[in-house]
């Protein structure tokens, strides 16, 4: 027979005189989370390779919520009988302590996650519970909080299999539920010649349709949509029409520059296999978004960016501008140009520029090319703009007059601009201080506003589009438009109830819908919400 260990007692001696009373049995209720076995060598999150190591000897073999690292679980726990509550987390902000009111540190308890090249150290945290008594778990950091206990009972919530888009605003043109971990990324949509609209979308998460860009049209302008195909490889990719012919440009395999083409409106796609068929650019990492391809001075034109600069996301994003002539064979490498790169610095905005990147190529005031860019900092409200010499080849910015406030610019928008009304548009995750909860401008997107400008600069609020209270599950964002008449159309990655359990969060949307909004250029006059009406 095995005989415990001095070590063995000497922990739960620890123990003992770290809690009040016996650990408690709980039952564990909510979503987002899974119950496993706590031991050396664990799975820790459910998105991530990550094992637990350095368990203390007392913990070995008691029961834990697994989440998604960063996720958003909603967990509440209930003890069977009076006894001691413990959880976990990496607590590291002074943000954090007040959700930590009620639970104490428990000192001699603490293991790790493996990462490489490091591990992340977690400490747990104590509080003595009445039995019936239920306590909301809160979220802290990138790990968030798991309980731990000897025995959890319950389990999560199940989810209907089931979607319901009753509540949905606009027209729901995908559908991908939170459960199967494909996340709707990157919408685009265009107009062919004959007035019938192409929309698309790419897929990302851990599910297994990653990497790939589905396309779909619509020939009752926006009412009902069909799935056309699916093109693998694709991410971060623009639909555009040009001269007959329909374009799907962006990012493709080993993060190369990639165009694909279809001359039957979007049912099939040439296959990019080299210079000559369709790879643009290799090397570098690249990045983009689904971001404007516009036509000027004979060329075509959008933005992308490399990785090419040091540090971790967003910081090593460095943009630049591409071009080819308007007549030319867009599948050849040789036809497009590139303008110099630029390299950001967080010493910009007193300190607290983190980057940029998801660029729109636009014609400026001058009539040379501009980049105006989403920038990553905290409150958010700002965009960098990039101008370009006649060739669009040099780019110059001058950080203490091309950082330009610009509301929603922490997320990814549309600038076009349109020549009746001679202002730019866009559609902006405007950011509402009085919801925000804490939350960096970047996490912040349950609110859609439509802006304008006269010159990239001065940008006015003309009206809010759509809007929900909540902003942790629901969101508009990276949402692609055009004009259409006296209309804007336009698609959204979109997280928001769908019967089916709703987002996993606000980023990663579990919807692709069309929104159309009537007489935008009378916005001032739209009542809040505006017109998606299908």
């Amino acid at each position: 027979m095995n005989l415990p260990t001095p070590c063995f007692f000497l922990a739960w001696l620890v123990a003992l005189s770290v809690c009040a009373g016996p650990a408690a049995v709980v039952r564990v209720e909510g979503r987002g989370f899974t119950v496993e076995r706590f031991d050396e060598k664990a799975r820790a999150f459910s998105n991530r390779d990550y094992a637990w190591t350095g368990v203390p000897p007392v913990l070995r073999g008691w029961q834990f919520t697994r989440v998604d690292g960063g996720g958003d679980p909603v967990i509440a726990v209930t003890p069977e009988a009076d006894g001691a509550i413990f959880l976990a987390t990496t607590p590291g902000r002074a943000s954090h302590d007040d959700k930590l009111v009620g639970w104490t540190l428990v000192r001699d308890w603490s293991f790790f996650y493996s990462t490489t090249p490091v591990a992340t150290r977690v400490r747990v945290f104590r509080r003595e519970g009445k039995a019936g008594q239920r306590i909301e778990i809160p979220l802290l950091g990138w790990t968030r909080c798991l309980v731990l206990a000897p025995r959890l009972s319950g389990a999560p919530e199940t989810e209907s299999t089931t979607p319901d888009f009753g509540s949905v605003p606009g027209v729901v043109i995908d559908h991908a539920p939170a459960r199967l971990k494909n996340y709707v990324g990157c919408p685009s949509i265009a107009v062919l010649a004959d007035g019938r609209y192409v929309a698309s979308h790419s897929f990302f998460g851990g599910g297994p349709r990653r990497g790939r860009t589905v396309v779909f049209r619509s020939q009752d302008r926006g009412a009902s949509w069909h799935r056309l195909s699916e093109v693998p490889g694709a991410a971060f990719s623009t639909l555009f029409a040009h001269r007959g012919a329909l374009y799907l440009m962006g990012v493709g395999p080993r993060a190369a520059v990639t165009i694909w083409r279809s001359k039957d409106g979007g049912a099939t796609w040439t296959e990019p296999r080299d210079h000559q068929s369709g790879v643009l650019l290799e090397g570098g990492k690249h990045h983009s978004s689904t971001v404007p391809m516009i036509v000027h001075r004979g060329r075509v034109w959008r933005t992308m960016e490399d990785r090419g600069a040091p540090g971790r996301w967003p910081r090593y994003f460095r943009p630049f501008l591409m071009s080819a002539p308007v007549d030319a064979d867009l599948l050849q490498a040789k036809n497009w140009t590139m303008s110099e790169r630029l390299t950001s610095t967080q010493k910009w905005l007193d300190g607290e520029f983190n980057g940029w990147l998801e660029g729109n190529a636009v014609v400026g005031p001058d009539g040379n090319m501009a980049n105006i860019l989403r920038v990553d900092d905290w409150l958010g409200g700002h965009a960098a703009f990039i101008h370009y010499d006649e060739a669009g080849q040099k780019a110059t910015f001058d950080p203490t007059r091309d950082i330009v406030e610009m509301p929603g610019g922490a997320c990814k928008f549309t600038i076009r601009f349109d020549p009746v009304s001679q202002c730019y548009w866009s559609l902006v995750n405007r950011v509402d201080e009085g919801i925000r909860a804490g939350r960096q401008a970047t996490c912040v997107r349950n609110t859609l506003a439509l802006i304008s400008s006269p010159d990239l600069r001065a940008w006015t609020v003309r009206a809010t589009i759509l809007h929900h209270p909540d902003v942790i599950h629901h969101g508009w964002q990276y949402v692609d438009w055009h004009f259409d008449g006296e209309d804007m159309i336009a698609v959204s990655r979109t997280s928001f109830d769908d019967g089916c359990g709703g987002a996993r969060n606000q980023h990663d949307a579990n919807l692709f819908t069309f929104h159309r909004i009537r007489g935008f250029r009378k916005a001032e006059t739209m009542p809040q919400g505006g017109d998606t009406a299908r």
